[in-house]
């Protein structure tokens, strides 16, 4: 009996022992935190990396037409640094941004009006000084990309539903229009800054129903074309979103979700490696034939997936699996590619084409009239506001199921996968809920549920895997949580090891019950050891 108790006694002793590995790997090591009122704007938030973060709001202020924006900086310890006012026409909103070392860019529009310019904002990230800019155009530009390369600002978009690129010059003010663009039957699905001021534009080409293509292109920062590659798509397929690596490592590869012709959900992942002296089939992968992706199933239906995707691929078919899904990032790594995805379940109560497009829908401001997204949108052009503006969207309107890592090699096929199941995560419209981080074989995916850390910790090679769930830290002890925001706040990758994590709280201090609850906007570091 001794000794059975001395087992007990151990078992459970190990276990706590575990339990504490797990949350010594995260740590939260600073907070901000600031007071809000029920009439305030949500912040949109930028990571700035090593220089910190951004937090930018409109106001409820106005002067001589123009409407104040406020802007707070901080550095990595979440200390402000900065904290001052932007005038713009009252018109105009915030569209978009891009940061590059020590600046930071914004860019606001003024709806659909075409005829107005469109406003550049440059903030020196030591010392607050401003820059404007006006980007003229008589092009009626329903803009999906903003990125910059040296000197030259890119925007992409349609005009008439044709894609355009604009490259705009802050050293001459000059606007120039790249050639090759106004296509009809065309999508522009991605544009992608490199590492060594270059960027990619990814084109599917539908205007030949007999041979639809995907079009690879590279150019320098002045707009001139260095590379081009294609790879022709097969009948049954439908290639729905592309993201481009951007030549951190020397392997170049496009990476997204396929489904069949005109069908909104998804049947797996492809990859496409490019190389404009050798032909490069697009690998396609079934959901069916990954190893953990269908872990959010009973045992029993993800075996009798498989089963019917591997029939269906033997008898070249397509297997009938689907779901809705979104890719946001690619981390490249020396021995591949590590792609972050989320599966989700939207509402039957919207609308899912917005501006009556036929072909699908996109969920940020500015729509491509064909089937397709801009994935990675948190650093480039976004939805800055969760039911704000003309595409207002209603509570819970998108649920997510699931965030998934699949890890190509340099040759685009799969090494391996490993899913996360979200505990009934809500938002209001569709955006990244999960985000990871790669520290040697160790890889860390979290998410926030309220005032919750959840994820998991997975050793690679080893197939280890832990849990986690840890709750967000306050600045004072004698605060206690009273609610938080369920669809506010998200968690993102910030810079090395570290992640930011935001929402809103409703406090109550135990110490001064009389003064009664406060609201508050915060923001806290975690840091993966």
């Amino acid at each position: 009996m001794i000794q059975q108790k001395n087992r007990v006694h151990f078992l459970l002793l190990g276990i706590l022992l575990a339990s504490l590995q797990v949350f010594a790997q995260l740590q939260q090591p600073a907070r901000f935190e600031k007071e809000r009122k029920f009439s305030d704007e949500d912040f949109t938030i930028i990571s700035l990396k090593e220089d910190g973060l951004a937090l930018i709001r409109e106001k409820n202020k106005y002067k001589s037409g123009n409407k104040t924006w406020e802007v707070i900086l901080l550095d990595t310890a979440l200390q402000e640094k900065q904290n001052f006012d932007l005038e713009i026409d009252q018109r105009k909103n915030l569209i978009g941004y891009e940061q590059v070392a020590g600046s930071l860019y914004l860019l606001f529009k003024a709806g659909e009006n075409f005829k107005l310019a469109l406003d550049l904002i440059g903030i020196n990230l030591k010392d607050a000084e401003i820059s404007r800019y006006e980007i003229k155009t008589e092009l009626n530009l329903q803009l999906t990309h903003f990125i910059k390369v040296e000197s030259n600002f890119v925007l992409g978009g349609y005009v008439n539903s044709e894609p355009a690129v604009l490259l705009y010059n802050t050293l001459t003010d000059n606007t120039k229009v790249l050639p090759g663009f106004f296509q009809k039957q065309t999508e522009l699905v991605d544009l992608r800054p490199n590492q060594n001021q270059t960027f990619n534009t990814i084109l599917v080409d539908r205007s030949d129903r007999d041979q639809r293509k995907i079009v690879f292109k590279t150019f320098d920062a002045t707009g001139i074309e260095l590379l081009e590659d294609a790879a022709p798509i097969e009948d049954r397929y439908s290639l729905q979103t592309s993201i481009s690596s951007t030549l951190i490592q020397e392997d170049m590869m496009v990476l997204g979700t396929w489904g069949s012709k005109n069908s909104k959900q998804s049947n797996g992942f492809y990859a496409l490696v490019i190389d404009p002296f050798t032909d490069q089939p697009i690998k396609f992968t079934a959901f069916g034939e990954l190893s953990s992706y269908l872990d959010q199933q009973s045992p029993k239906r993800a075996k009798k997936i498989k089963e019917k995707t591997k029939d269906a691929i033997n008898e070249k078919r397509i297997p009938d699996f689907v779901n809705y899904v979104m890719p946001y990032r690619i981390e490249e790594r020396p021995d591949g590619f590590i792609l972050l995805a989320e599966t989700y379940i939207p509402s039957t109560n919207v609308n899912r084409y917005p501006n009556n497009y036929p072909y699908g829908y996109t969920p940020y401001p500015y729509y491509s009239p064909f089937w397709g997204y801009y994935p990675g949108t948190y650093n480039r052009l976004y939805n800055p506001y969760y039911g704000y503006g003309p595409n207002t969207r209603n509570t819970d309107e998108i649920k997510g199921v699931q965030s998934v890592l699949i890890a190509f090699n340099p040759k685009g096929a799969v090494l391996w996968d490993y899913s996360l199941k979200l505990d009934d995560i809500r938002i209001n419209s569709l955006e990244q809920i999960t985000d990871f981080h790669v520290d040697g074989n160790r890889v860390i995916i979290l998410y926030k549920k309220e005032s919750e850390l959840k994820g998991k910790i997975i050793t690679l090679g080893e197939n280890e895997i832990k849990e986690f769930d840890e709750k967000i830290k306050l600045t004072n002890d004698a605060d206690e949580i009273r609610s938080e925001n369920r669809t506010n706040g998200l968690v993102r990758q910030w810079y090395g090891n570290n992640f930011y994590v935001w929402g809103q709280q409703t406090l109550l201090n135990k110490e001064r019950r009389g003064e009664g609850n406060r609201q508050v906007f915060y923001i806290n570091k975690i840091t993966f050891r």
